[in-house]
């Protein structure tokens, strides 16, 4: 009973859902269906009226021919309209809803996913599930669909059977019992063939895993030195068995109800048929009522075997916004605040009249897992112009940092602000669309280099002066240059091979260069020079304070050289703020930054 009320809730919620994206598309379909689906019936009728008239014409000889001709040419319309109603099947209605219903969920979800923070969709208890619901966008339009179908189909089946009742009640009970136990078989066996996502999600993923792993050039070299092919091909093996042993079930199920269902069907129809011969042969049954119950049986073969399809691809897609429904409903969501930009530019501007502190923390303190505490209790204030260095080790807590200043987590605890007001009090999404940043990892897209670069600011995407001065200061010219088609060059190789891949440190350039493209006054460079060589580096550190000039600027590095163009340095260590000032102030106190400058100029002078 809890399951069928589950069922009915999440059957309730996709409605609902269907009905908010496009309800014409929804309403005109599910009417439109139930009304062709009595088009079978209708024509059964109507060929028994004809073959009835031309029957007696033929036999008595009297009236005249004419009489025939209007319930020939209704037939004949009739039979067009059912033809054409033949032709509305799963996969033309799901072409018809794809746009409204695909697109709709699609967005439905990310709407949704945006109340949820980062942190939360990357903990891997969450993170699976939330891969699965964004890629089963079209789990909508296959239940609708599907759905429409179902109804259609059944309608047709019951007004088939009404007809067969009306003629020989035996045959109307034989047609009805037929129907009954092909549904049953169809849900049975079709609830066995949708299959388990998680468990296949497990299997493939396995398989792939050691598939794509033997791919990569790397690992083939690391393969041949250490001569481990044949461990992991025996891998690959194991996990792509368990595979094929699913799908062999999965295909072997889809046998048997076919094989069922099919037995069924023409064991009733071949009872009926029987049947009718022997009133025929009895005398009881004229010759139209044998004519009308022969098209019944084709009627509802053809009904079932839709009927059968739409079953399957409907219950899959149910079972899609079923793990849908399950995941936003038990995922946590923050309180939903709607982004108004006017509201946003008013609100800084009036923040920027009373406080020039751009970002202030207030005993932050922050955790990935809600157990170990990655931040620990930090106070600090960037003002407004200023630039601040953040520097640390590795794991020393500055990309945690500037993920919280650029709202993509939210603090566990302690006070986090933005032009003197609680980040928690903005618009989520807001914050980050008044800071320019580049980040640690960055990604460049199968595009041009005109793209990848001017994707930092659209509008400017067609301006070569633009986008070539922000590769000059990024250091990407020489790219430029050396590319065959210039700015129209495409990187990578994924899918056009002439594409051009570029080296750790040409990629990083690339990236840069789209920061340089941004015109906002806040700008966050997180380890934008970590594939440069040092004299790279400084220059791309150079090339940056410029662009800081007059803005507010936060770089990160584990390198110090950098540090002194910085107006202070907040210095991390293990997820404490343990020093702040400038490059003289910290080298006269002689304590963490000290120690880390002097190891590292050590590393150069020796």
């Amino acid at each position: 009973m809890k399951k069928l009320k589950d069922n009915l809730k999440v059957l309730w919620w996709s409605i609902r859902i269907a009905f908010r994206i496009s309800p014409n598309v929804f309403l005109f379909w599910l009417i439109f269906s139930g009304a062709v689906a009595l088009l079978p019936s209708v024509a059964l009728i109507c060929n028994r009226n004809a073959v009835s008239i031309l029957t007696e014409y033929l036999l008595s000889g009297q009236g005249c021919f004419s009489d025939i001709i209007p319930p020939l040419c209704t037939l004949g319309l009739i039979l067009i309209l059912a033809g054409f109603s033949r032709r509305i099947n799963g996969d033309f209605l799901y072409a018809v809803m794809y746009d409204d219903f695909y697109f709709g969920m699609q967005e439905y979800l990310m709407d949704s996913i945006q109340k949820v923070e980062i942190k939360t969709l990357l903990d891997k208890s969450f993170y699976d599930d939330y891969c699965y619901c964004v890629n089963r966008s079209g789990s909508l339009t296959d239940l609708m669909s599907s759905g429409c179908i179902c109804i259609m189909k059944s309608i047709s089946a019951i007004s088939l059977i009404g007809v067969a009742i009306s003629v020989s009640l035996p045959i109307g009970i034989i047609a009805a019992a037929c129907f009954v136990i092909s549904m049953v078989l169809n849900l049975r066996f079709s609830s066995r063939l949708v299959v388990d996502t998680l468990d296949l999600r497990a299997i493939e993923a396995e398989s792939k895993h050691y598939s794509d792993e033997m791919k990569k050039p790397g690992v083939a070299k690391e393969m041949r030195i250490y001569q481990t092919q044949g461990f992991f091909l025996s891998k690959w093996k194991q996990a792509f068995g368990k595979v094929q042993d699913y799908w062999r079930n999965y295909d072997q199920s889809g046998v048997k109800l076919s094989s069922c269902v099919s037995m069924c069907l023409y064991a009733s129809i071949l009872l009926m048929l029987l049947f009718s011969v022997l009133q025929s042969a009895n005398g009881t049954q004229s010759v139209d009522v044998f004519l009308m119950l022969y098209l019944l049986g084709e009627s509802l073969s053809e009904t079932n075997k839709v009927f059968s399809s739409s079953v399957f691809e409907a219950l899959r897609g149910f079972q899609a916004l079923r793990y849908q429904h399950r995941f936003l409903t038990n995922v946590p969501m923050h309180e939903e605040r709607r982004l108004d930009k006017d509201a946003i530019e008013e609100t800084t501007a009036q923040q920027q009249n009373v406080s020039r502190v751009v970002f202030e923390g207030k005993d932050l303190r922050f955790s990935y897992d809600g157990k170990h505490e990655v931040l620990h209790g930090l106070n600090f204030q960037i003002r407004e112009g200023e630039t601040i260095a953040l520097v640390g080790s590795n794991g020393s807590g500055k990309s945690t940092l500037v993920k919280l200043l650029v709202d993509l987590y939210r603090p566990d605890s302690g006070d986090l602000l933005f032009y003197g007001k609680r980040y928690r009090d903005y618009p989520i999404g807001s914050i980050n669309q008044k800071i320019g940043m580049f980040f640690q990892n960055f990604y460049l897209f199968h595009m041009s280099l005109r793209e990848n670069v001017g994707f930092g600011n659209i509008k400017h995407l067609k301006d070569d002066d633009v986008i070539l001065a922000a590769m000059e200061k990024g250091g990407a010219i020489p790219i430029a240059e050396k590319a065959p088609k210039g700015l129209e060059q495409i990187l990578k190789k994924t899918v056009i091979k002439d594409g051009m891949n570029l080296s750790g440190g040409e990629q990083q350039k690339v990236a840069v260069s789209r920061t340089h493209m941004t015109d906002k006054d806040i700008l966050i460079f997180d380890e934008p020079a970590a594939a440069l060589d040092p004299i790279a580096e400084m220059e791309q550190f150079q090339n940056i304070k410029a662009k800081a000039a007059g803005r507010t600027a936060i770089l990160i590095s584990h390198r110090v050289g950098f540090a002194r163009m910085a107006d202070r340095i907040f210095v991390l260590n293990k997820g404490d703020l343990v020093e702040v000032g400038t490059h003289e102030e910290l080298l006269r106190k002689n304590g963490v930054y000290a120690d880390f400058f002097h190891q590292q100029a050590q590393w150069y002078e020796t």
